[in-house]
């Protein structure tokens, strides 16, 4: 059976990025629904910066504490360990979930089909559901690059591997076989709030994508070597890179949008931004195309097409390079690689980053950078 209803906002989608959308809509006094096939709290771990999470607490959450707080963000490379001086967090999936879902007006249990003219989402049963901007806040669509990443709990603490205090943003030794030529692959960790330790063994970006076996059998052999043992379930990760935005005619947000950093896999703390955004547009009277315009404006499309040049360098550099590319990435002043790590910086910002990450490789890393950044732009140049 088909029915109608007219709402300010539809919200196709209950992820981080549409609920988000759709808190921030009703908290302006819209009316909104938000329709997904599933209602459940988030089961991924979801990482950001500290600062990143005081201002989604702030301008989204209204103060509600939203995760964990590490002070000491761990690189290890050849170079050794570095602290990179930037506080991380853990998004507490449960009480962000909770706290915008709360806010919402309306949900419903469907999948969304089609959208018509950006206003109507037409659900699989025939549903419709109309209101003045329809948002797609569905995920991404297929690519060929991918982030994947096969995470285990172990009884903590492990201070050795994961500081105390801290969290292990990349420890590209962990994983490394001298005797195998294997994908690079880095050891990703912080202690979590049952006293257990995640561990997760991650292709940072790869096409095709390494097989999540592989990390799998990785990463235990790492955790034999160690007297690690696990706990409870596997995390399985697997983040498309390099999907465009969909086009479905609704206004898109998150990976929908194409906002998934085409270099590092990160998403949520953009979608949790961009939530107020697009609801302050809907308040002044944006339709879908508006919205969509805001939401990939020229400067973020730049933006977005330099990290992608990134991603297609990171994807020809093997596991010593990718190691002197990082150790040579995060020597860089702050505010010159936390640009590059946000897809909201300016293109300036992230060009100057990328400059100056070839200034600070050696010679010879400096020629393989370069290389790869002429191969990627023969394959965008057209006719070839």
């Amino acid at each position: 059976m088909t029915s109608s209803a007219r709402w300010d906002v539809v919200v196709a989608g209950a992820g981080p990025a549409g609920l988000a959308v759709a808190a921030a809509c009703a908290g302006r006094g819209l009316s909104v629904v938000v329709v997904a096939p599933a209602l459940r709290p988030w089961t991924q771990t979801y990482g950001l910066w500290a600062d990143e999470l005081a201002e989604a607490e702030t301008a989204l959450l209204g103060g509600t504490p939203a995760g964990t707080r590490y002070p000491t963000t761990l690189v290890r490379t050849g170079a050794g360990d570095h602290d990179v001086g930037r506080a991380y967090a853990r998004l507490d999936n449960a009480r962000v979930h909770a706290t915008l879902l709360d806010r919402v007006g309306e949900v419903r249990t469907g999948t969304v089909e089609e959208v018509r003219a950006g206003r109507t989402a037409v659900l699989a049963d025939g549903t419709e559901l109309t209101g003045g901007v329809v948002v797609d806040a569905r995920g991404s669509g297929p690519g060929t690059a991918q982030q994947r990443a096969w995470g285990v709990q172990v009884e903590g603490p492990v201070p050795d591997v994961v500081p105390g205090d801290g969290a292990l943003l990349m420890d590209w030794a962990a994983l490394r076989d001298p005797a195998r030529r294997q994908a690079p692959a880095f050891l990703y960790g912080m202690g979590l709030d049952d006293g257990t330790v995640l561990l997760e063994a991650t292709s940072l970006a790869a096409r095709p994508p390494v097989p999540l076996p592989q990390l799998r059998d990785r990463l235990h052999a790492y955790l034999a070597q160690r007297g690690l043992r696990t706990v409870g379930d596997p995390e399985k990760v697997a983040i498309v890179l390099d999907a465009p935005a969909t086009r479905s005619g609704a206004a898109p947000v998150g990976a929908a949008a194409g906002l998934v950093h085409p270099a590092t896999g990160y998403s949520v703390a953009t979608s949790l931004r961009l939530g107020p955004v697009v609801a302050d547009a809907v308040v002044r009277g944006a339709g879908p195309a508006e919205v969509q315009a805001l939401v990939r404006s020229r400067r973020r499309r730049a933006t977005l097409a330099l990290l992608g040049l990134g991603r297609e360098v990171l994807l020809g550099l093997d596991e010593a390079q990718t190691d002197a590319f990082f150790a040579a990435f995060f020597t860089l002043p702050q505010r010159a690689w936390a640009a590059y790590l946000d897809v909201g910086s300016s293109p300036t910002a992230v060009a100057a980053a990328m400059l100056r990450v070839a200034a600070a490789l050696p010679p010879s890393g400096r020629r393989t950078l370069l290389a790869g950044v002429a191969r990627s732009l023969r394959r965008q140049t057209p006719g070839r």
